[in-house]
């Protein structure tokens, strides 16, 4: 069984129980214990530690944690209350209604008394720092879950996808942090680098489009059979690949036979084919990931703003999507008329939330220019 600690300080004379879930493909549940002196989380894991655990009330709800953090920004605050502990902060907030996320603080600093247990009625991953050890922040999650069937990982060495991640956590391997994906919710891709052993989550439903030696990734294909060991690492003597293997999260009784068809080459399980492309490009959902609009495939920067290139068109537009198409008919226009020197070939959405403006460029550069109130896309 996985064992994890919580170096949280109470002030009851003994330490108190609570439960915890490592994220984890076995997903096995332990006791922790909560030591007297505060510290960050620790799994005792083969991968380094990390802080992005699931802590399991007394009432059944999963609330992810998060070490050394104040609140997410636009987090509405509930209510106040004085506990004897991190322990007793986090039933006040089980059992108070509407409470989401609570922050709790560890000592008498800045105006705040040791104790004071911060409720909300929403919350999600947070990046403010609090600067020291004082704060631990935590928000209602979903339950963990483990499929029926095991999912299938396409990897690739010396690649990675450099799309937009949600969440990043140190693990020991490439194999650790194709696990971690697996056990969490709405993870499709992750991105490993070697040398620091950094896992980056991410939901990017494609292969990665950038090389880069000092990288692996990976991307969910589907649900089917394993592999062993030998597939879920990137050597030295691999190099750029978008065949490389298959990595699904291992379980007990799965043997070597059932992902190898020689011993040395691993076989990728038949599986079903990954889900199509979005149809609509969404700031700031899709923001720096690849979209296919009609065919044409476009690189998404949100809040960016093309300048001082040629106007080849430009119009109003519902959407953003529609903004995209308007390039696409463009093109099609002068492939009719057997012009090809005002292809668009970017295109900015300005004022998306007022006057829905579309502009239409020839250059296929990237924008270099941030502006809140203009979406662009780039010819990929």
């Amino acid at each position: 069984m996985l064992e994890a600690v919580l170096g949280h300080r109470v002030n009851s004379p003994s330490p108190t129980r609570l439960s915890l879930v490592a994220l984890h493909p076995a997903l096995k549940v332990s006791q922790i214990s909560l030591a007297k002196e505060h510290a960050c989380v620790e799994l005792l894991l083969t991968s380094n530690t990390d802080d992005g655990n699931i802590i399991l009330t007394n009432d059944g709800s999963y609330y992810t944690f998060q070490c050394c953090m104040r609140e997410s920004a636009g987090s509405t605050f509930l209510n106040s209350v004085q506990t004897t502990g991190y322990d007793d902060c986090i039933q006040a907030c089980a059992s108070t209604d509407k409470c989401q996320a609570f922050r709790y603080v560890y000592a008498d600093y800045n105006g705040e008394t040791e104790g004071t247990c911060r409720m909300y009625t929403d919350g999600e991953f947070s990046t403010t720092k609090c600067g020291n050890s004082l704060h631990d922040w935590a928000y209602l999650t979903d339950p963990p879950v483990v499929a029926d069937k095991q999912e299938v990982f396409h990897m690739d060495c010396q690649k990675r996808h450099g799309t937009a991640w949600f969440h990043k956590t140190s693990q020991g391997s490439l194999k650790d942090c194709i696990n971690f994906c697996a056990s969490h919710i709405g993870c499709q891709s992750v991105d490993f680098h070697q040398r620091t052993r950094q896992c980056y989550l991410g939901k990017h439903q494609g292969e990665p489009t950038i090389s880069s030696p000092g990288w692996a990734s990976a991307h969910l294909l589907g649900c089917s059979g394993a592999c062993d060991e030998s597939c879920t690492s990137c050597t030295s003597n691999n190099g750029p690949s978008s065949g490389s293997g298959a990595s699904t999260p291992p379980t007990q009784g799965q043997g070597q036979d059932q992902g190898q068809t020689d011993g040395t080459t691993p076989s990728v399980p038949a599986t079903p084919p990954p889900p199509p492309p979005p149809t609509e490009a969404k700031c700031m959902d899709d923001n720096n990931s690849v979209v296919e609009i009609d065919g044409t495939k476009y690189n998404i920067r949100c809040e960016l703003q093309i300048r001082d290139k040629t106007i080849v068109g430009n119009g109003p537009a519902a959407t953003f999507t529609d903004c995209l198409k308007m390039c696409n008919n463009n093109n099609n226009n002068n492939n009719n008329n057997n012009n090809n020197n005002n292809d668009c070939k970017s295109a900015d959405f300005w004022d998306p939330n007022g006057n829905k403006e579309c502009y239409l460029f020839d250059s296929p550069d990237e924008p270099a220019y941030t502006s809140g109130t203009n979406w662009a896309a780039y010819v990929a």
